[in-house]
């Protein structure tokens, strides 16, 4: 099977292996790897134009987390049930995440929150002339907020891990899901739900607000 064209291709920045490991996830997550097929550490490298060892690396992951298995000294393949692995991941990130905001609504200072609603009232007023993208880079900035808000960059690394899906696989969903004009405006009350609590330093709601927003922001990925 060729992979030439199929699989997301790496960024030259950060850990390779990281990147690999990334590609080859979102690869078993949407498809293009699916159960049952078989790989190879030299059939990955060339279709991802990298060196076998990030590679090798990424693969050890995978099969740690059970989403590959191995069928010989140097053939793999993904494992027959990854939808259901996957989709416990999905749930460790969302917890994580909850996690994370609990952890902001102790320390977040006021000048935060007055960014974070002005992010809410920016969007609001110019969402007719904003892009997709744009309106996406901003929902992007409200969650590094929180995440800066939470100083918690073991917990920050932790989530990143178990986001399966890129940035350009989830605005793509996005846009589908934004043509629900019911879909934005509950995105946008999640927001300021997630505001209120932070400002009220109440770390419960905070967590269990930001799980809900989490969970569906997921749910169709």
């Amino acid at each position: 099977m060729s992979l030439h064209g199929i699989l997301p291709q790496v960024a030259r920045t950060g850990s390779l292996s990281e990147q690999v490991y990334r590609s080859l996830r979102e690869s078993i997550a949407d498809g293009r790897l699916a159960p049952g097929s078989r790989i190879t550490e030299r059939q990955l490298a060339t279709a991802l134009d990298v060196s076998p060892t990030p590679v090798r690396e990424a693969l050890g992951k995978l099969e740690h987390e059970g989403l590959v298995e191995r069928v010989g000294s140097r053939r793999l393949q993904v494992a027959d049930h990854p939808a259901e692995t996957l989709r416990e991941l999905m749930e460790v990130e969302i917890m994580l995440r909850g996690a994370e905001a609990r952890f902001a609504a102790r320390k977040i200072a006021p000048e935060t929150i007055s960014r974070m609603r002005g992010y809410i009232e920016e969007l609001v007023e110019a969402r007719e002339s904003l892009t997709l993208a744009e309106q996406f880079e901003m929902a992007q900035r409200f969650d590094a907020e929180i995440a800066r808000a939470a100083a918690n960059p073991a917990l920050r690394t932790l989530i990143e891990s178990y986001a399966i899906y890129g940035a350009d696989h989830r605005l793509t969903r996005a846009a589908e899901d934004a043509k629900d004009p019911d879909w934005i405006e509950t995105r946008i009350a999640d927001h300021r739900a997630i505001v209120e609590a932070l400002a009220a330093g109440d770390e419960d709601a905070a967590e269990l607000t930001m799980r809900g927003h989490a969970r569906s922001a997921i749910r169709n990925l």
